[in-house]
């Protein structure tokens, strides 16, 4: 749960609460070839994505974003980065990148 006492809830990943990044921890997730990574910088959250089968540190970044470290900035980096994959999502069906869904948005 957030600070503020919600819980941050993407619709395909699973993510932790924003005590992890409080603590200076950094969080990685991926779905195929659609990857990103969450990190704490001073008082900011950023995320980046990026598509592919290598690691962070090897590949070009498609999105970077940034929000303040708090619950609500983590919730508005979770939504950002489910925009992320959606975007991603389009690109496999419009046959601009290979890939494949595997997850199925959650309740669905």
């Amino acid at each position: 749960m957030s600070e503020t006492g919600k819980k941050h809830i993407s619709a395909y990943f699973d993510i932790p609460d924003v005590s992890l990044f409080l603590e200076g921890n950094t969080f990685t997730g991926s779905e195929n070839t659609f990857n990103f990574r969450i990190s704490p910088d001073g008082d900011k959250l950023t995320s980046n994505v990026w598509y592919g089968m290598k690691c962070f540190e090897l590949s070009e970044m498609t999105d970077t974003h940034e929000e303040e470290k708090s619950g609500d900035g983590l919730t508005a980096l979770i939504h950002h980065i489910d925009g992320e994959y959606e975007k991603y999502l389009k690109l496999i069906e419009n046959g601009e990148i290979q890939g494949r869904r595997t997850y199925k948005p959650k309740g669905a």
